[in-house]
């Protein structure tokens, strides 16, 4: 049987001498799901992207499926290649069914078609869509939702078309719940053995393990390792992506900064969405003092517009917001920025870079009362401070001159994180931080976020991982339906129970 992807010396290279690939030869089989797991900037986005079309190898050749790939169109419709990309890639004035027309070019466009055909992919992952509305209004979350679920309609066509679909999924998980995960994975599953040829990037190595039936540890441009998913350890992947195995152990350091004053105090609080739907319903919630203060929830069930709204972004309906002892309701940004609250988006990207601007644009931008005397700005002491950050975050570069967009994502994420950290603002709003770094990347953020907590700065952190949230947080609250149902020192509850209520299966604890 030949090979659904063949790779043949293939050499990337990117603007300002990045080695993405280093001479990489590769073969995969039919009927067989793949992880494919490294440190970020290790090669995995560009390995996907040469074998989707996206890239040209600036040597070597790619073939899938026998055909050589010469371009993305030809990658998808001659070789049968699908790729879900790490970061969204839609149109934000059309709404989601529009997206899924495409998918039948048609003089005139026929919706129910194509929506009864995603209802029923959605259906069997337990997902739900809302395909009328444009993706400009929708969280990041149920984007990542509906690209998996065009991807699989895609492949399908592809199928029926003769094709053997290669499916690439890039760190799109990361935001669908455990249930949602676990009927993706099942779905993958019964594709493999169809004979589809599935590649999985993740930095969840537990996830992988249980997915995939092969594991391929990337490190620098190279594949360095290659293993059965059921004959390797957790333990051994990481020493090999890792000159030392960077898991990351609490440091013992829980409670010692927090004090008996609340920072922030919420009450009765109710937030529309970009639907004018109520997102948030009689919110109460109390964040003291220098604590790390861990907020469980779902992606893309209101614990964005609960961000906003403190953040200054969004308006309440209704309710009150104090922030140091100070009514803030209904303040903006800048004036929320100013009393010391910083934001970290949950799409870094987007929401977080300027990608046509430099490095170091992107690593200073709204820091500039660090490096400025009146009106005028010190370019030295500018360069500087991204220089630190550069070093401080082990961002991958060739030079601070280069547009951030020529990082790999995880790099370019570290970017936007060391930014928004690098301010010490006395209260940190972070948006599913951790989602897209490497465990090295997620052993620095949280060391940052204790530093907070040594100097008495307080850190929010929004997150579906219970199992991190209770590692790291000195109380956790668990947020559904809109509302907060508990809140717990980690002492008091388990993973487990955790996990239960904020799925819905426990209502009160």
């Amino acid at each position: 049987m030949s090979a659904a992807v063949r790779l043949r010396g293939v050499r990337k290279r990117f603007v300002g001498g990045v080695t993405a690939l280093d001479d990489v030869s590769l073969e995969l089989e039919r009927g067989r799901v793949y992880g494919l797991v490294g440190p970020n900037g290790a090669g995995k986005s560009t390995l996907t992207n040469v074998i989707s079309g996206y890239l040209m190898p600036d040597r070597g050749e790619v073939y899938v499926n026998g055909v050589k790939v010469l371009e993305y169109h030809q990658a998808v419709v001659e070789a049968g290649v699908v790729r879900v990309e790490q970061h969204p890639s839609l149109a934000p004035g059309l709404t989601l069914l529009e997206h899924l027309a495409l998918l039948y070019p048609t003089i005139i466009p026929r919706f129910e078609v194509v929506e009864g055909i995603a209802e029923e992919v959605a259906g069997e992952l337990e997902v739900e869509l809302d395909l009328r509305q444009p993706v400009e209004k929708l969280p990041i979350s149920q984007l990542r939702a509906f690209e998996i679920v065009k991807a699989l309609i895609l492949c399908e066509l592809l199928w029926r078309a003769g094709r053997s679909p290669v499916l690439i999924l890039d760190e799109c998980t990361a935001y669908l719940p455990l249930q949602q995960k676990q009927r993706l994975q099942a779905y993958l599953r019964r594709l493999a053995r169809r004979g589809y040829t599935v590649i999985v990037i993740s930095h969840d190595l537990p996830e992988v393990l249980e997915l995939a039936d092969e594991i391929l540890v990337m490190s620098g441009g190279r594949i360095i390792l290659r293993a059965e998913a059921g004959r390797v350890e957790i333990e051994e992947l990481m020493r090999k992506m890792f000159e030392e195995v960077p898991a990351f152990e609490f440091s013992g350091e829980r409670g010692l900064g927090a004090g008996e004053e609340a920072v922030l105090k919420i009450e009765n609080l109710s937030v529309r969405d970009d639907r004018g739907e109520i997102a948030i319903r009689g919110l109460w919630l109390e964040v003291l003092e220098g604590e790390v203060h861990g907020i469980a929830a779902i992606p893309g069930t209101g614990e964005k517009e609960l961000a906003e709204c403190i953040y200054g972004v969004r308006r309440p309906e209704s309710g009150r917001i104090m922030l140091f002892g100070e009514d803030v309701t209904g303040l903006g940004v800048s004036e929320i920025r100013r009393r010391g609250v910083g934001f970290l988006s949950d799409d870094r990207i987007l929401d977080g870079l300027v990608r046509e601007a430099s490095i170091e644009d992107n690593l200073t931008i709204g820091s500039e009362r660090l490096f400025s005397r009146g009106l005028l700005l010190d370019p030295e002491k500018r360069r500087r401070i991204a220089e630190r950050l550069v070093e401080e975050y082990g961002i991958v570069l060739k030079s601070l001159r280069d547009p951030v967009e020529t990082l790999s994502g995880g790099n370019m994420q570290r970017a936007y994180i060391g930014r928004i950290l690098g301010r010490w603002d006395k209260l940190l709003i972070a948006l599913h931080p951790t989602v897209g770094l490497d465990p090295r990347g997620v052993k620095l953020f949280f060391e940052k976020v204790f530093e907070r907590r040594r100097r008495g700065l307080t850190t929010m952190i929004f997150s579906p991982n219970v199992k991190e949230l209770l590692a790291v947080c000195d109380r956790v609250s668990v947020y559904a339906g809109g509302r907060i149902l508990g809140t717990y020192r980690p002492s008091e509850i388990t993973v487990e129970k955790l996990g239960m209520m904020l799925s819905g299966l426990i209502q009160v604890a």
